[in-house]
């Protein structure tokens, strides 16, 4: 079967002592580098993650800042809204104002110019009234009493 001799405890020390070689040569050099490799990904994986939380923090601040911009936005609108519609509300009583002083102006002008056509409609009422009946009876006729009570009731 399995024989214990020289050539076996030979083969033993040639096997340790290739495996000290080979982890001097192979293995040190490997793991170095894995390690290396470890700790260049770890930083790469660190500064990935502080890039993150530095671009959330400009996100946030950028969103912070979109939503104050945004509520000044409509403060301003909002405000300038009002404004605008008290001074619309201004001009719209000032023109209201103003047309109702125009229509009392005319209305005032009107009567006057009513007064005025009725003044001298009754002093020349009898005129009037005797020129009609000459053309509708053909003959001159002169009308002696005008009761100008009557005729300013009529024209009223």
């Amino acid at each position: 079967m399995f024989e214990f001799n020289a050539t076996f405890l030979i083969a033993m020390i040639s096997f340790v002592v290739f495996i000290i070689i080979m982890n001097a040569i192979l293995y040190k050099p490997i793991q170095s580098i894995i390690s290396e490799r470890e700790n260049y990904i770890d930083s790469n994986l660190n500064a990935a993650k502080d890039s993150k939380t530095k671009a959330q923090g400009l996100l946030d601040d950028r969103e912070a800042k979109l939503t104050e911009a945004s509520a000044n936005s409509r403060q301003i609108v909002s405000g300038r809204v009002q404004i605008e519609n008290e001074n619309a509300k201004k001009l719209t009583e000032k023109a209201k104002t103003d047309s109702q002083m125009n229509i009392a102006s005319v209305k005032e002008n009107l009567r006057k110019e009513e007064l005025e056509t009725a003044n001298s409609l009754s002093g020349n009422i009898k005129e009037l009234a005797e020129s009609i009946s000459e053309k509708i009876l053909g003959e001159k006729t002169s009308i002696d009493n005008v009761d100008y009570e009557l005729i300013s009731k009529v024209l009223k």
